[in-house]
C-alpha cells in the first residue's frame, strides 16, 4: 500500500474519489443539520400550538358549559318563580324548592364532574340557593360593581366576604360568576359556578408534556400555573371568556432524545463514508493496476531498447510507451462516458418511455375530471348531468342515517343502466343531493333513460320514506361546461316550486319573459300592525291570500323565485323597523332549500307567528314593569318627608335592587335618587319658611331632616342662602 501511494497517478485517482466523497458528506451533513433544526423548530411550535388548543379546549368547554348553565337558569320557569317569590316576599313552598334543587342538579350533571357546585344569590336576599338546599347568609347579598362575567380563584367566603361554615363556601375553587338576569334584562342576582380545581389540574396534566410549562391568566392575575416558565412563550386568548389568556412555555429539553437519534444517524453516515473511502481505494487500485503493469512493461522495454540503441544509436521506446498509456487512458475515459450515458438512459428504457419517445406515442387520449378524491373517465363524446333530490317524508322521529344504504342503491343503479353505449356514474354532493353523469356515444335525447332511472329509484327508496325528484340538464359535448351542466341540473329542480316533488324536470330554454307576480303594496304596513297587535289570524290570512292569488296565475319557477325574494326582503325590512323600537332583535332566515311554494309560505307563516307571540310577551312584561315603576315613584313622593326613608328601605319594600331604583330616578326625573329627595324637601322647606309659622328646627323635622346641620347645608346648596336668611 505504501508503494501505491508513492505513485503520483494513484494518488491523484484516489484523492479525486476522496474529495468527491467528503464534499458530498459535508454538503449532505450541512443540509441535514439545517433541516433538523428547522424541523425541530416547527415541531416545537406546532406541539406548543397543539398544547394551547388542547388547554383551550379543556377550559373553553368548561366555560361554555357555564355560560349554558347561566342561560338555562335565567330562562328557567322554576328560577322565575324563585325571583317572583323573593320579590313579593313570599316563602317558597316545598314543591317549588324541590323544582329549584332539581334544576340546579341538572346543571351540575350537564357540566360533568368538573362542576362542583352551582349557587344562586339574589340581590337584597339573605338566602342563597344550591342543589343541596337553601343556604342562610349572615346578611343581605348585594352584587359588587363588577363587569360580568368574571373569574376568580378563591373561596366563596373570600370572594363575597361571607363567614359561612359550609364546606362549599370554604373550598377553594375556580369561580365563574355571571349576572342572573330577568326577562326584561335587569340584573336580579349572581350565579356562581364552582369548578373543582383537582379535576381541572388532572385534565391539564394529561395534556402537558414533559419540558412544558403552563400559565392561565385572567387579566393581570395568574389563576393557574403548572411546570416551569422557561423557554419560548406561546399564548392564545380564550374564545368564550374575555380577558382570559393561555400561555405555554416550551423549552428545548423535549427534543433532546430526537437529537441523540440524529447524532447516531450522523455517526452511521460517517461510517458509511469510511466504507466509501475503502471502496475508493479498491477502485483506484483496480484502475491503477493495468497502468502499473504497463509501466513495468515500459521499464523492461526501455531496458531492452536501451541496449539495442547502444548498438544502433536509435532510442524511441519511451515515446511509444507514453503514446500507449495515453491511448489506454483515453479508452478508459470513453468507457466511463459510455457507461454514464447508459446509466442515464436505462430508467427510461425500463419503463417503456424510451419506446414511446421513439414512436411518438407519448400522450394519453383519456380526459380526467378531478373532484377531491373522485374522478371519472369520459371516453365517449357526449355527456348529460342530472341531480337527484332526496326528501325524507316519513316521521321525523324515525329518520335514520341511510348513507351507506343510499350509496349502495345508486351503485347498483349505475351498474344496471350502464351499457356499451351509455356509462353512468354517481357522486354524492351531500346526503340529499346526488349528481348523475351519463357519458353517451350518440347525440340523442336522454329523457327515457332518466325516466327509467327515476322509476327505479322511487321503487328502491320508496320503502325508506324518501321522495325522489330529479333535475336534468341538456346534452353537452364540451367537458369545460361540466360546471354549467351541474348548475343547469340544479336549476331544473326549481320545478318543485310549481309541480311538487316526485317528478323529473328537464332544463328548458328561458324565453326571457317572466310573468309579473302579485304582491300588495301595503304588505309592510299591515305586517307591522299584525305583529305588534298579536293578530296572528289576520297575518296568516294575508299570507294565504298572497299565495292563492299567485298560484292561480300559474306562473313559472322564475316568477315564484322573484315572489319569494320580495316576500323575504319585505319581512326583513319590517322586522328591522320593529327591532329599532324593542330591546329584542328579531330576524327570519331565508328559506334556501328546495320546496313547494306552499311549504315556503308555511315556513314564513310559522316564523312570523312565533315573532308575534314574542312581541306580545314582551309587551305584557313592559306593562308590568311600567306599573311597578309608577308604584315605586308614588311611594317615594308619599314618604319623601319621612326621616326614616332610604334607598335600602324602598329596595326591601318592593324587592328590587338599589341599582334599579337609581336607574329609575334617572330615567323619570333625569337626576339621582338623593338629588330628587333633597329637591322635594328643600322646596317644601322654602314654602314653610315663607309662611313664617314654624321654627327652623320644626321645619327641618317636617321636611324629613333629623339633623338640623344637614338641613342647613342642603338648603344652602340648593337655594344659595342659609335658611335663616331666606325670604
Amino acid at each position: 500500500m505504501r508503494e501505491l501511494f508513492k505513485s503520483r497517478l494513484f494518488r491523484r485517482l484516489f484523492y479525486t474519489y476522496i474529495i468527491v466523497i467528503f464534499t458530498c458528506l459535508i454538503v449532505y451533513t450541512s443540509f441535514i443539520i439545517y433541516e433538523n433544526y428547522q424541523i425541530n423548530k416547527i415541531k416545537r411550535e406546532r406541539r406548543s400550538e397543539l398544547l394551547l388548543d388542547e388547554v383551550g379546549s379543556i377550559l373553553d368547554r368548561r366555560f361554555t358549559n357555564a355560560q349554558n348553565i347561566v342561560q338555562n337558569l335565567s330562562y328557567s320557569t322554576a328560577m322565575k318563580q324563585l325571583y317572583m317569590n323573593s320579590k313579593l316576599g313570599t316563602v317558597l313552598d316545598s314543591y317549588n324548592l324541590f323544582m329549584i334543587q332539581s334544576e340546579l342538579k341538572n346543571t351540575m350533571a350537564s357540566g360533568g364532574l368538573s362542576v362542583y357546585k352551582t349557587i344562586i344569590f339574589l340581590n337584597g336576599s339573605d338566602k342563597a340557593y344550591s342543589s343541596s338546599g337553601v343556604i342562610k347568609l349572615s346578611g343581605a347579598f348585594n352584587a359588587e360593581n363588577v363587569e360580568y362575567p368574571y373569574l376568580e380563584l378563591a373561596t366563596l367566603n373570600d370572594a363575597f366576604g361571607f363567614d359561612s361554615k359550609r364546606y362549599s363556601f370554604q373550598k377553594e375553587c375556580l369561580l365563574y360568576c355571571d349576572a342572573y338576569t330577568y326577562q326584561n334584562g335587569s340584573e336580579i342576582g349572581t350565579i356562581c359556578i364552582l369548578f373543582d380545581l383537582k379535576n381541572m389540574r388532572n385534565d391539564l396534566n394529561s395534556v402537558i408534556s414533559s419540558g412544558y410549562g403552563l400559565s392561565i391568566l385572567y387579566g393581570d392575575e395568574e389563576l393557574i400555573a403548572m411546570g416551569g416558565k422557561e423557554g419560548k412563550v406561546f399564548s392564545s386568548e380564550s374564545s368564550c371568556c374575555p380577558d382570559l389568556f393561555y400561555q405555554v412555555y416550551a423549552s428545548r429539553e423535549p427534543f433532546a432524545e430526537e437529537n441523540v437519534v440524529f447524532y447516531i444517524l450522523l455517526g452511521v453516515m460517517v461510517l458509511i463514508s469510511l466504507g466509501f473511502v475503502y471502496l475508493a481505494y479498491r477502485e483506484s487500485r483496480k484502475y491503477y493496476m493495468p497502468i502499473d503493469h504497463l509501466d513495468q512493461l515500459v521499464k523492461e522495454e526501455k531496458g531492452l531498447r536501451a541496449a539495442e540503441t547502444d548498438r544502433k544509436g536509435i532510442f524511441s521506446g519511451n515515446d511509444e510507451m507514453e503514446n500507449l498509456i495515453d491511448g489506454i487512458r483515453n479508452l478508459i475515459g470513453e468507457k466511463n462516458g459510455y457507461r454514464e450515458k447508459m446509466m442515464t438512459i436505462t430508467p427510461y428504457a425500463r419503463t417503456g418511455v424510451l419506446h414511446s419517445m421513439i414512436t411518438g406515442d407519448i400522450g394519453s387520449e383519456n380526459i380526467r375530471i378531478l373532484s377531491k378524491e373522485h374522478y371519472i373517465d369520459l371516453i365517449k363524446p357526449y355527456f348529460i348531468v342530472g341531480v337527484t333530490d332526496l326528501a325524507y317524508i316519513g316521521a321525523k322521529t324515525e329518520e335514520e342515517n341511510h348513507g351507506d344504504g343510499l350509496k349502495e342503491v345508486f351503485q347498483v343503479m349505475a351498474e344496471t343502466f350502464s351499457t356499451e353505449e351509455v356509462r353512468i356514474v354517481s357522486y354524492f354532493r351531500d346526503s340529499s343531493h346526488v349528481f348523475l353523469i351519463a357519458n353517451v356515444e350518440k347525440e340523442e335525447p336522454m329523457d327515457d333513460l332518466f325516466y327509467q332511472i327515476h322509476k327505479y329509484l322511487c321503487t328502491a327508496l320508496g320503502q325508506e320514506n324518501y321522495a325522489v325528484t330529479m333535475g336534468v340538464d341538456i346534452l353537452r359535448e364540451d367537458i369545460n361546461e361540466l360546471q354549467e351542466a351541474c348548475e343547469g341540473a340544479m336549476t331544473a329542480l326549481d320545478g318543485i316550486l310549481t309541480d311538487g316533488r316526485g317528478e323529473v324536470y328537464f332544463l328548458e330554454e328561458n324565453s326571457g319573459k317572466t310573468a309579473d307576480y302579485y304582491f300588495p303594496t301595503s304588505f309592510r304596513e299591515k305586517l307591522k300592525k299584525y305583529l305588534e297587535k298579536d293578530r296572528k289570524e289576520e297575518l296568516c290570512a294575508m299570507l294565504a291570500d298572497i299565495y292563492r292569488r299567485n298560484w292561480d296565475m300559474g306562473g313559472n319557477p322564475e316568477m315564484y323565485r322573484g315572489l319569494i325574494d320580495e316576500l323575504h326582503l319585505s319581512i326583513i325590512k319590517t322586522l328591522k323597523e320593529i327591532t329599532e323600537l324593542n330591546t329584542t332583535h328579531f330576524s327570519v332566515e331565508k328559506y334556501r332549500g328546495l320546496a313547494t311554494l306552499q311549504e315556503v309560505f308555511d315556513y314564513y307563516s310559522a316564523a312570523l307567528c312565533s315573532i308575534a307571540d314574542s312581541l306580545y310577551e314582551q309587551a305584557v312584561q313592559v306593562q308590568e314593569d311600567s306599573r311597578l315603576e309608577d308604584e315605586i315613584l308614588a311611594y317615594i313622593d308619599e314618604n319623601c318627608y319621612d326621616t326614616e326613608l332610604s334607598l335600602q328601605m324602598i329596595s326591601e319594600h318592593f324587592k328590587v335592587s338599589s341599582k334599579y331604583l337609581s336607574l329609575l330616578c334617572r330615567k323619570r326625573y333625569d337626576m339621582t335618587y338623593l338629588q330628587y329627595i333633597q329637591d322635594k324637601r328643600i322646596r317644601r322647606a322654602a314654602q314653610l319658611l315663607s309662611e313664617k309659622k314654624y321654627s327652623l328646627s320644626e321645619i327641618a323635622v317636617m321636611c324629613g331632616y333629623a339633623n338640623q346641620l344637614t338641613f342647613r347645608r342642603n338648603f344652602k346648596s340648593i337655594m344659595g342662602v342659609n335658611p335663616s336668611d331666606y325670604r
